[in-house]
C-alpha cells in the first residue's frame, strides 16, 4: 500500500505491507489513527508513543494540527479498511 511516512522533519512516500503487524512494526508499536480527512485519510501512530516517551515529530504535529510523537504514516481509507493514500495529499503535502 502507498503510504507517506513522517518522521522528524522529513515526509517521504513508501511502500508498506498492508497488515497489522507491518503497520505495527513501522511506528514501533500498537498503532491508533488521527483522522486527516473524514472517510478519505488517517494518520498512523504509536498508541503508546507519549508513555514511552518516544520524541515529538515535528512533520507529524504540523500535518495532523496536534502534537504527535514518534514516526507517523499516512494512509487512505475505505470504509472501514486501510488504502493506498489519496494522490491529492500525497501532491500537497510533497510539493
Amino acid at each position: 500500500m502507498k503510504a507517506l511516512r513522517l518522521e522528524g522533519t522529513s515526509i517521504r512516500e513508501v511502500d508498506i505491507e498492508n497488515t497489522l503487524e507491518a503497520l505495527q512494526e513501522a511506528v514501533f508499536g500498537y498503532i491508533e489513527t488521527i483522522t486527516l480527512v473524514p472517510g478519505r485519510a488517517v494518520m498512523i501512530v504509536n498508541e503508546e508513543g507519549r508513555i514511552r516517551g518516544m520524541a515529538v515529530n515535528p512533520a507529524a504535529s504540523t500535518v495532523s494540527g496536534i502534537p504527535v510523537v514518534g514516526p507517523a504514516l499516512i494512509v487512505g481509507v475505505d470504509g472501514e479498511e486501510f488504502c493506498d493514500v489519496p494522490e491529492e495529499i500525497v501532491r500537497q503535502l510533497l510539493a
